[in-house]
């Protein structure tokens, strides 16, 4: 096998990987360039692994002494731990096609460097959660609508299945069937979730039968502790 054939193998090998993490091919083509916005309510899941396996694959193929950063001018007085964790998520999300093909050359350049053009968004990243840090998780949910924090921690804290609705709208998005012809409140469910009312914010709550009843005592807890901030 040529060098050429080789490495459109492991580029093959590495797709069909991410593929595997994601579920389906339809699952993998929604969400691998969806690292740049809020969360797809519908498949936060999904998000999160391969967003784990991304970082895995670079970290594996690229370690911390085999290359260098630049582009971002505002970091001179960064920690340069977080910066490299700051270049690796921008390289990941928005720059992930470039470094699979890099991750399978024969050769390399040398040095290596990897660009970004910023550094404050890996603080906000909501595909990577640490649950033993509470505080900071309280705090990432707070950069997202109500809706989509409670369908962040009912992936995070899940003891059972969701709901049939959910699986339900799951597979409609995953099909890419038209929302046309469902109720106009099914099509708002199906764009902003299941917990989602017009104008109401955390503090406003939820009503006893919109809980959520996939949480872990630990997520009612995190719930309770995020809708009385």
């Amino acid at each position: 096998m040529g060098s050429r054939d080789m490495k459109n193998y492991k580029v093959g090998r590495a797709i069909c990987d991410q593929i595997r993490v994601a579920g389906s091919v339809k699952i993998f083509n929604r969400i691998k360039n969806s690292f740049t916005g809020p969360p797809d309510i519908y498949f936060i899941k999904e998000q999160l692994a391969l967003y784990r396996w991304r970082k895995q694959f670079f970290l594996a193929h690229f370690p911390e002494d085999t290359w260098s950063d630049y582009g971002c001018d505002l970091c001179d007085d960064f920690n340069s731990v977080n910066h490299r964790m700051a270049v690796i998520h921008y390289n990941i999300t928005e720059n992930f096609d470039q470094v699979l093909e890099l991750a399978c050359e024969d050769s390399r350049p040398d040095p290596l460097h990897f660009h970004t053009e910023y550094c404050s968004l890996w603080f906000l990243n909501k595909f990577e959660w640490d649950k033993e840090k509470e505080q900071e998780v309280l705090e990432k949910l707070t950069t997202v609508d109500l809706s989509t924090a409670v369908h962040i921690l009912c992936v995070l804290y899940s003891c059972s299945p969701p709901s049939l609705l959910q699986v339900a709208m799951r597979r409609v998005m995953e099909l890419g069937l038209s929302l046309d012809s469902l109720p106009k409140e099914l099509q708002v469910v199906a764009k902003m979730g299941l917990y989602y009312i017009e104008g109401r914010e955390a503090f406003d709550g939820l009503d006893e039968k919109e809980r959520p009843r996939c949480l872990t005592s630990e997520g009612e807890k995190i719930l309770n502790m995020f809708l009385s901030q």
